[in-house]
């Protein structure tokens, strides 16, 4: 009885309790759920051809995977995984790619500078964040 008692001990003192911002998964999966009905408007506003043929499927896409790393790297800071690091990294590259071809594809002036705005103010910085919120996890939780 005394041996396994032991080896329940020793098995428990080599979890890891990951050290991960409060913020983060209210953050996350916040932003997550917000670009759920975002990327329905999209779906059905955007025209279907636009120098190529489905041009809404693939933002579409694009957005559900952008919505589904947002969510999934707030959950994992919520259960603090260590596949945050994993999570954040990826919603981290998504953003950036969303940036870029939100800015690289529009042909109207006024929407371009709307497209450089929402990169400046809120992808790029949210990006940022991310790649943040993954280092501050190796950095803080190393063995």
């Amino acid at each position: 009885m005394h041996r396994t008692h032991h080896k329940l001990r020793a098995k428990k003192s080599n979890i890891i309790s990951l050290q991960i911002p409060s913020w983060a998964s209210r953050l996350y999966i916040g932003l997550g759920l917000i670009l759920v009905p975002w990327t329905v408007y999209l779906g059905s506003s955007l025209p279907r051809h636009y120098l190529l043929t489905h041009w809404d499927i693939s933002w579409t896409g694009f957005d559900i995977g952008l919505a589904v790393a947002l969510i999934c790297t707030g959950i994992f800071a919520y259960i603090k995984s260590v596949w945050l690091i994993i999570a954040a990294s990826t919603a981290g590259s998504l953003l950036l790619v969303d940036a870029w071809f939100d800015v690289m594809s529009e042909k109207s002036p006024f929407v371009l500078h709307q497209s450089i705005l929402l990169a400046l103010v809120f992808e790029i910085p949210l990006a940022l964040m991310s790649y943040y919120l993954a280092f501050h996890t190796i950095k803080t939780n190393k063995k």
